[in-house]
């Protein structure tokens, strides 16, 4: 079982898990997901590494009453986290609204971040289909959480996944009663406004880019954008959706650890 831990910062009590022995890797959850849900399945293929996944604002195990949140808010978060876990440097991965908030951590930490993962990650949501799909996230998380839960779960996984799901309204029954649906509003809101263009260029950990080929939330394109705008970054894919990490956590945790043992 995890170590749970917190900290309170800005006004907001961060938890976070702090899981095995070995140098640090710290990993950022997506939109309407936490530590616990999207990574999870990443534990037993790496156990090798000291885990710790805290939960930002609006999931998971951190109470925050901030009303509009910005990637630095979430970043400082994350570092509140680690500096109270005691650690100063780290391998540092990010997925999809996660992978935002690594970037603008590798940016402006520079020096405390080693390696750097992207997962399913975007550069901004100005397109209008992001713009569609994150709009419709912070009015249904608000409105009918149980529809914007069937809907995460068709966009999110793939179809074979979803025909092996023996009881699907309890599992969606399950996501609405365990989920901070105004958090998710908060996290699809904050989407919106994503752009870490300017960062890119002041990375310097070497980095690695895994897009999701077949992708219906965020563009496969976006991956190629964010390592192209990245000095040195490598660009690697899982053959699946938006959460092929959930789906096959041992291919994402191969591409993971050829990175960080290089």
């Amino acid at each position: 079982m995890s170590k749970i831990e917190y900290v309170h910062h800005n006004g907001a009590r961060v938890g976070y898990r702090d899981d095995g022995a070995g140098k640090p890797l710290i990993l950022v959850h997506g939109t309407g997901g936490d530590g616990e849900a999207n990574f999870e399945g990443l534990l037993p293929h790496l156990s090798r590494r000291r885990l710790l996944r805290p939960d930002y604002a609006g999931s998971g195990l951190t109470e925050d009453p901030t009303e509009v949140l910005t990637l630095d808010h979430l970043v400082q978060q994350v570092i509140a986290a680690a500096d109270h876990a005691g650690i100063d440097r780290f391998d540092l991965a990010g997925f999809s609204l996660g992978s935002a908030v690594a970037v603008r951590l590798a940016a402006l930490h520079s020096g405390r971040v080693d390696r750097l993962v992207l997962i399913g990650g975007f550069v901004h949501a100005s397109d209008p289909r992001s713009r569609l799909q994150f709009g419709l996230w912070a009015d249904l998380a608000r409105k009918d959480p149980a529809t914007l839960a069937r809907l995460m779960m068709l966009t999110g996984f793939s179809h074979a996944f979803l025909a092996g799901v023996a009881d699907m309204e309890a599992v969606v029954s399950d996501m609405v009663s365990g989920g901070n649906w105004e958090g998710v509003a908060l996290q699809a809101e904050l989407d919106l406004r994503v752009d870490v263009s300017p960062d890119l260029r002041l990375i310097r950990a070497p980095t690695l880019v895994i897009g999701n080929r077949c992708d219906q939330m965020v563009d496969p394109a976006a991956s190629t954008t964010l390592a192209a705008g990245i000095a040195g970054a490598t660009l690697a894919w899982l053959e699946g959706p938006h959460l092929a990490l959930m789906e096959r956590p041992e291919a994402a945790a191969e591409l993971l650890l050829r990175h960080l043992a290089d």
